[in-house]
């Protein structure tokens, strides 16, 4: 199976590669493989709700996924998401000026290779989810303007990871890290005290109750703030229980923008700094509430409880060439900190290169390299010396994890794209044990391959 498919993979990337750069050689995109949407204008449908303010989106992304070395065990996978968007212009609908609308919702069949295969903490897919099956609402929101744009207010599910800690290069890369950062999804809660299993935050696949406003200064710096309530997923699985009492998660941004218009003549420029705080109570990852450590035979089994956790983070991502006929090389580095007593990943970094234009003819395609590097808190290192002392076996202790992937996305049309991706995981579970081997031993390396492939309709 490993040949066959690595041969397959080789062979569509093979064939991706020779084809046209479709949609930029176009001086008139009218035909199938110039138009932006697969199913085109529905003859003049579409045109005509977007001209009254509706805009409609639905996209397929689906990916083979391979783990041939390395990991809990080898093998491949399949999983698929559809996700339907609606956009409003609340101006053109109905003459209410400055007031959008926004809803999204998604449906994942499949799963990925992180619970069986790899045992990585930094999922290898952006569209995974825990279930091998869900479906749900995502987001569904408000927004009002000012007349000159300068404020804004957004309320209702939002996804802190639509306006937050973004970086454009990073985004081309398909690993969740590359998107939501491990600081977060390893360490906030889904409407649960924080547990291994129960992490997310109010991002991707979890929506949350909030508000955010936003302050424009000026055309290139704006200053975002957001408050969003746990979604309790564990209760709630369709995505549509707002709920707006308990804990809160509280993040703010500052971003410095400049050149981010399709139609900007010089080179994009993105650096953005910020801070989140959530109120919520969080399991101690050492001691019981008795102090003693959670791997002593003596312990009551119940972890301390902390109150709240915070981290700061910042964002740089620069176009630093671009050619004239839109070739360009980027970069982007993220990072970030949290408490390391009690949050399972207190460091972050993560950073990489973007080559748009890589191979002449092929203005479309994009090249990406990225690396991310993510480390364990104290708390974790402490259980795991004590549970080694305890058992007596050399168990593995835990210290960091690393995610590195190369990723093509080739445009065979606006509306198909398709991404040979390769990544390394190096310290699957940041070094913990696989659980199928007899003895304590960490979790190997691994390499995972996936062919994925994004239609828009």
């Amino acid at each position: 199976m490993k040949t066959t498919l690595l041969a397959g993979v080789a062979a569509i990337a093979m064939s991706v590669l020779s084809l046209p750069a479709s949609a930029e050689e176009a001086s008139a995109p009218t035909g199938f493989w110039e138009r932006d949407t697969l199913t085109g204008d529905w003859g003049g449908l579409r045109t005509n709700l977007i001209d009254h303010g509706v805009t409609l989106a639905l996209k397929y992304t689906g990916e083979v996924i391979h783990t041939p070395a390395g990991g809990i065990r080898r093998g491949g996978s399949y999983e698929d998401q559809f996700l339907l968007t609606g956009d409003f212009d609340f101006d053109k609908l109905l003459g209410l000026s400055g007031l959008t609308g926004h809803v999204a919702a998604f449906s994942v069949n499949g799963r990925g290779p992180q619970v069986n295969n790899v045992g990585n903490n930094m999922d290898t897919s952006n569209i995974e989810v825990i279930r091998q099956r869900q479906t749900r609402l995502w987001t569904l929101w408000l927004q009002k303007a000012n007349a000159d744009n300068t404020v804004s207010f957004r309320f209702g599910q939002l996804s802190v990871d639509d306006e937050f800690l973004g970086s454009p290069t990073a985004a081309n890369l398909i690993n969740t890290t590359f998107l939501w950062p491990a600081l977060g999804f390893d360490n906030l809660p889904a409407g649960t005290p924080n547990r291994l299993n129960a992490t997310y935050g109010p991002a991707y696949p979890l929506g949350a109750p909030g508000a955010r406003i936003q302050f424009n200064p000026s055309d290139k710096i704006s200053w975002l703030t957001a408050a969003f309530t746990h979604q309790p997923e564990s209760v709630d699985r369709s995505g549509a229980q707002f709920r707006f009492d308990g804990d809160a998660f509280i993040i703010t941004e500052l971003q410095y923008l400049e050149n981010q218009a399709k139609d900007a003549t010089g080179l994009p420029v993105a650096y953005k700094i910020g801070a989140w705080y959530d109120t919520g109570t969080f399991n101690d990852t050492h001691y019981d509430t008795t102090g003693r450590s959670l791997a002593s035979p003596l312990s009551n089994g119940k972890p301390a409880q902390r109150s709240g956790t915070w981290a700061f983070y910042g964002v740089a991502d620069r176009t630093v060439w671009q050619s004239e006929s839109g070739q360009a090389l980027s970069l982007f580095l993220r990072g970030g900190l949290a408490p390391a007593s009690y949050n399972l990943v207190n460091g972050y970094v993560a950073g990489g290169i973007g080559f748009k234009g890589l191979i002449p003819g092929r203005e479309s395609d994009v090249a990406t390299l990225g690396v991310a590097y993510a480390n364990v808190g104290n708390g974790i290192i402490g259980l795991d010396k004590d549970a080694r002392r305890t058992n007596g076996y050399n168990t593995p202790i835990r210290d960091y994890e690393t995610i590195i992937e190369l990723n093509y996305s080739a445009a065979l049309a606006p509306w198909w794209t398709v991404q040979p991706d390769i990544q390394y995981v190096v310290h699957p579970a940041f070094g913990g044990a696989n659980p199928l081997k007899p003895t304590p031993q960490s979790i190997e390396t691994a390499t995972v391959l996936t062919l994925r492939t994004t239609l828009t309709f």
